[in-house]
């Protein structure tokens, strides 16, 4: 799956992923998520995550997947992301403007 915040689905390329297009892709995104969420888990780690200088790793805590979009993509620039998620563990390849890498997310416990 792909999800991206910048879009190419309308008939000109648009700066930033709004509407349809967005909302399309990001209710894929939820659904394909949701079993991160069961049980009302909301700790998180991520692995792997893109930076200018190699990758970093951490925890924190979504309790949706807006949330959760929010804590595994970069703010304030142009990303794109190539994931799946089997059983509790989502795995992709995150693109921006600083690198780009796979991530691993897990469920903490």
């Amino acid at each position: 799956m792909l999800i991206s915040n910048t879009c190419m689905c309308s008939e000109s390329p648009e700066d930033n992923c709004y509407g349809e297009c967005w909302d399309l892709a990001f209710d894929e995104f939820a659904i394909q998520t949701e079993p991160l969420f069961k049980d009302n888990q909301v700790n998180f780690f991520i692995e792997g995550f893109p930076v200018w200088n190699g990758t970093r790793r951490g925890g924190f805590e979504a309790s949706n997947a807006r949330e959760l979009i929010g804590q595994i993509t970069p703010p304030r620039t142009e990303w794109s992301l190539t994931y799946s998620v089997e059983g509790e563990v989502l795995t992709g390849t995150l693109s921006h403007h600083d690198g780009s890498g796979v991530i691993t997310v897990t469920k903490r416990l």
